[in-house]
């Protein structure tokens, strides 16, 4: 029968090997016995600081500001009338849902004045309708300056009326109830007859025919003298202007000269 043989680590052998262990001896063991323990070492690694953009994506979402939109702006060149201007792009735009009195007729002098005073030379935004262009190929839109919509302020003003909506039997208009119920409450404009100037002899106005023997010259309101010569402004005055304008003084067109607007 065999002997089992029981070896085990003297205590110099056990010096030596947890010399090169780095495990440490537990002394609580009965004498004679040795138990080796083993010593982990954790090394911890620092969390990175958070970098910028991920500070942003943690922030909530609802303090995020969106950009605002820019609106697409026009510059007015010219004004046609009450209703109707040329922008910068070369587009003429008929203003929506209003009507202004054409040359010629009461109240057109006024409201081309307001109108150009209101817009020329500014910036505008155009607003869209339920039509895009007219028969005449137009632009249908409302305008707006610094936000005021520069119809209703025609409307406000007694300078237009609310019309070609839903009552002309056109589509009806997105402001349409608006422009109606502004025009209902603004004033009337009406025109007082000039009085007669019997002092002062008078042209054939719009006659384009001189009178024989008269010293004015037709299509001018009061008397202009004949052409040639040639007069400026310095040397009529006011004038309305009824028909040829042979002397040049309506510059604009509008059918009154040398500050007669």
């Amino acid at each position: 029968m065999g002997r089992r043989v029981r070896r085990g680590v003297g205590a110099l052998g056990a010096a030596a090997l947890l010399a090169l262990t780095g495990c440490e001896l537990d002394s609580g063991t009965d004498a004679g016995q040795v138990v080796v323990t083993e010593t982990v070492t954790e090394t911890v690694v620092p969390t990175p600081e958070p970098t910028e953009v991920e500070e942003l994506l943690d922030e909530p979402t609802d303090d995020i500001v969106e950009p605002a939109i820019e609106e697409t702006t026009y510059v007015v060149t010219h004004v046609v009338d009450g209703d109707t201007i040329d922008l910068d792009n070369g587009e003429r735009v008929r203003l929506v849902g209003i009507d202004t009195p054409e040359r010629g007729e009461c109240g057109f002098g006024p409201a081309q004045s307001t109108m150009k005073r209101l817009v020329l030379g500014k910036e505008v935004v155009l607003v869209e309708s339920d039509e895009d262009r007219d028969v005449y190929d137009r632009l249908l839109r409302y305008v707006e300056v610094d936000g005021l919509d520069v119809g209703r302020q025609m409307l406000d003003k007694g300078l237009a009326i609310a019309r070609y909506d839903s009552r002309d039997g056109y589509g009806r208009h997105p402001r349409e109830d608006d422009y109606i119920a502004a025009d209902e409450a603004a004033p009337d404009i009406t025109c007082k007859r000039k009085p007669q100037q019997d002092n002062q002899p008078r042209g054939l106005l719009g006659s384009g025919k001189k009178d024989k023997g008269s010293s004015c010259e037709p299509g001018y309101d009061p008397c202009v003298p004949l052409y040639p010569p040639d007069l400026d402004c310095a040397d009529v005055g006011p004038v309305t202007v009824t028909g040829p304008d042979p002397h040049g003084l309506d510059r604009d067109g509008d059918g009154r000269a040398c500050g007669g607007d």
